[in-house]
């Protein structure tokens, strides 16, 4: 067990060992620790975790700081707070992390699922943030009416059995999450992502776009981005890389 997972049930059981023993036994029979805990912790922060979404990888911590910096620098361009989208919002982690760090920001999460939705809410009250939720599949939740937003992000689901952050997290623990929200289930590694390209490259609109593409190799990422009109690759560390593009 990670030193991550062991730090979330020694806080779960607050002091009660019977009740931590519980819990390890859990783990080890395959459940995850954010869903056995019914939280997990994302930049020093407390989020609401349960079988209703996705668990937040730790390493999108990069695609949020990303955000931010990519965000801040369109602010000045724009000479206004921009409107930002996330694309599959889950459990709102991302979203939610963002709208704390620039109140001001217009932050909308866009997702398929309802139920992943309701979890976001929740923790956006936990967090007394308003961040409006949108469902929808792709980008067709968003109001016709509205103007495109300034900056789309995402960590829509990458790879396969083989592309991990690390062993502990392997096909059997995504496969404990909802059926949407792991491995792509069709188009290859990036179907999602290609997907999700294909539409932002047809719809007109000059947002920009930045994506999470986890362990996945430059290749790979150059066959996805390929619709856009200018893209590059950013490895914000060693292993990891996101794609920060615009039609």
């Amino acid at each position: 067990m990670s030193e991550r997972a062991e730090s979330l049930l020694r806080q779960a059981a607050a002091g009660d060992m019977a009740l931590l023993a519980a819990l390890r036994a859990r783990v080890a029979a395959g459940e995850p620790a954010a869903y056995v805990a019914g939280f997990l912790e994302f930049e020093g922060r407390r989020f609401r975790s349960d079988s209703r979404a996705f668990i937040t990888d730790p390493e999108t911590v990069w695609l949020t700081r990303a955000v931010l910096a990519h965000g801040r620098e369109l602010a000045q361009q724009l000479g206004r707070a921009p409107q930002v989208l996330e694309f599959g919002v889950g459990a709102g982690t991302l979203a939610i992390t963002i709208k704390l760090a620039e109140p001001a920001w217009a932050v909308a999460g866009i997702d398929i699922d309802a139920s992943a939705l309701d979890l976001a809410a929740e923790n956006a009250g936990d967090h007394g943030v308003d961040i409006e939720l949108l469902p929808g599949e792709y980008l067709s939740g968003w109001p016709a009416q509205r103007s495109p937003p300034d900056l789309i992000f995402g960590d829509p689901p990458w790879g396969d059995a083989h592309d991990l952050y690390e062993p502990e997290r392997d096909a059997h623990y995504y496969e404990q999450m909802p059926p949407a929200s792991a491995f792509p289930r069709s188009g290859g590694r990036t179907g999602i992502h290609d997907e999700l390209i294909r539409r932002l490259a047809n719809s007109g609109w000059p947002s920009w776009l930045l994506l999470n593409y986890g362990t996945l190799p430059p290749e790979v990422i150059a066959r996805s981005a390929a619709p856009l009109r200018e893209w590059r690759i950013l490895n914000p560390v060693p292993g990891i890389s996101l794609m920060l593009g615009r039609r």
